[in-house]
């Protein structure tokens, strides 16, 4: 495998590891940061497109066009403010972004969800990660990746107060939770990151594939 990849939102949590995951491995050749504004990251593998929409034609690009995409956005009501800005990031751009890196070229598409999404859900944010995902399969890639992480562990750049108190209360519940409640333990951005790798060199023949944290730990480990 020696591939060209395009990443948005990798400034977030997820999307940091990722992209420092892409650019550490052999096998990848080209890693495209579609981003709002520059990156503090250096490598030769890297190529950063800065765009206010994160939308790039594909003049924009070297020869080396990318067919795997993944996409890290995401928001929550405390950060957006209301649910249609809410919405408008983890539905609206997260399909316009995808619809785009299919006009790439992009053959196999990487969502970062949420578990629990699911477009009837009560839960505003898990009906949203719910629609987007419909809306993402209605794309119709070759193939297409969900993953639904528990809560996430790691250092965010920005503070989350509610965040790590989750996290603290898990942390001290873990040993409780076995069986099915597995896949809410919180799982280390940086694992999510590893197992994508696994996933890209070992894919499924599943077109549309949904992977939790007990997958995403089994790949990475």
């Amino acid at each position: 495998m020696n591939r060209s990849i395009i990443i948005a939102g990798s400034s977030g949590l997820v999307g940091r590891e990722m992209l420092s995951t892409l650019l550490g491995s052999q096998n990848i050749s080209t890693v495209y940061a579609l981003s709002r504004r520059e990156l503090n990251t250096q490598h030769q593998k890297l190529k950063q497109i800065i765009d206010s929409n994160l939308s790039v034609p594909a003049i924009r690009l070297d020869s080396d066009l990318p067919d795997v995409g993944i996409i890290a956005l995401g928001s929550t009501i405390k950060k957006s403010g209301t649910k249609d800005k809410l919405r408008a990031i983890d539905v609206d751009l997260v399909v316009s972004t995808a619809a785009n890196m299919k006009d790439l070229g992009v053959k196999h598409l990487i969502v970062v969800s949420c578990l629990g999404a699911d477009s009837k859900a009560r839960s505003h944010y898990l009906r949203c990660k719910g629609e987007m995902e419909n809306d993402v399969e209605l794309l119709d890639f070759e193939k297409t990746t969900f993953l639904h992480p528990g809560p996430l562990a790691g250092d965010r750049q920005e503070k989350r107060t509610d965040e790590k108190l989750l996290q603290g209360a898990l942390k001290v519940l873990k040993p409780m939770m076995i069986g099915r409640m597995k896949k809410y333990r919180p799982i280390q951005a940086s694992n999510i990151a590893n197992s994508i790798l696994v996933h890209l060199t070992f894919p499924s023949s599943r077109k549309v594939e949904r992977l939790d944290s007990l997958d995403m730990m089994k790949l990475a480990s």
